[in-house]
């Protein structure tokens, strides 16, 4: 009998990292020490909150990226695997450690973070070649640039040849080759990255509406902005809309801009929508800051059923089956 193949929602490439977080009063000054009130120490990295934020929602979803051969590393593969994510791309790299990040919480949720790359760093175009054959029963592809610019950069074209939606969390800020930034079909960035590509203050949903049409002269259909509790403002086409976040506690914003960007790349690929998949996905992160950590923070699609008004959503909307 033919072997039946997988086929996935979504392709992530990027970091994983075990995150340290102390809770604080207020974050630090240059120069100053402060005592944390509690410490929790948890998975975390840009590429696999989004992936796991994805697969909590539903989705058929791969990672590729690297991890240590140390203790760390065995447990963030655990952690994708039991999300539901294929980890078989995820590899082990001897005598490397697994990227970690140091985060700091104050009592209002605002965090700062240091990150160390690790195993993140060594992530080369030859892992992406051997994730071919994944990346081709992909619908999507995530990626971020905690990894060297030019697997990056080799990782785009390689879905564009395939012809694959290209989603691009352009976090950290690097100045990636434009021609191949022209590939993307949806950009997501926050208020210091949109600054940086529109070479605009971004600090408001007008001027954040001002800055999407800056950048899409780049030559991108698709654009976010996300503007923290604010929620985010898009482009599509002619079309600019912002939309507001719910109003929650928040305890910890670690890994929500992250959660935004797995819930809207998922809802997008599934739907075709960006209106209601911005819509839903603003709503999904508003979700995770009401619980500390990052991963351990990302809602499922049962608990996001149960927060949002029912009145106003039906899960048909997005092309996803409960």
């Amino acid at each position: 009998m033919k072997k039946v193949e997988n086929k996935y929602d979504l392709i992530v490439y990027g970091s994983l990292n075990m995150d340290y977080v102390g809770y604080v009063d207020k974050l630090p000054e240059p120069g100053e020490t402060v005592a944390s009130n509690s410490f929790s120490i948890g998975p975390g990295g840009k590429a696999a909150n989004q992936v796991i934020t994805a697969a909590k929602l539903t989705a058929t979803t791969a990672m590729v990226g690297r991890v240590g051969d140390d203790h760390i590393g065995t447990v963030m593969k655990n952690e994708l695997a039991q999300a539901g994510v294929d980890d078989e791309n995820v590899l082990i790299s001897p005598g490397i450690q697994t990227g970690i990040a140091m985060v700091s919480v104050d009592q209002s949720g605002n965090n700062s973070i240091v990150t160390y790359k690790g195993a993140n760093a060594i992530l080369t175009e030859e892992d992406v070649t051997h994730s071919l054959d994944k990346l081709k029963r992909a619908e999507g592809v995530v990626l971020q640039l905690e990894m060297d610019k030019q697997v990056g950069e080799y990782t785009i074209q390689m879905a564009s040849d395939l012809g694959k939606k290209i989603i691009l969390n352009l976090a950290p800020i690097v100045d990636i080759d434009s021609e191949v930034l022209k590939l993307v079909d949806l950009l997501i960035v926050n208020e210091p990255e949109s600054s940086f590509l529109s070479g605009m203050d971004v600090n408001s949903v007008d001027s954040a509406k001002e800055a999407v049409e800056i950048i899409s002269q780049i030559g991108i259909d698709n654009i976010v902005i996300t503007l923290g509790g604010e929620g985010a403002v898009f482009k599509t086409g002619d079309i600019i809309k912002h939309y507001p976040a719910s109003k929650v506690n928040v305890v910890d914003t670690t890994g929500a801009g992250d959660c935004f960007v797995g819930a809207v790349s998922f809802f997008w690929i599934r739907s075709g929508d960006l209106d209601i998949s911005v819509k839903n996905a603003v709503n999904v992160a508003a979700l995770s800051v009401t619980k500390q950590g990052a991963i351990t923070s990302l809602p499922s699609l049962a608990e996001y059923e149960q927060f949002i008004d029912k009145e106003e959503f039906d899960f048909h909307q997005l092309n996803i089956s409960k």
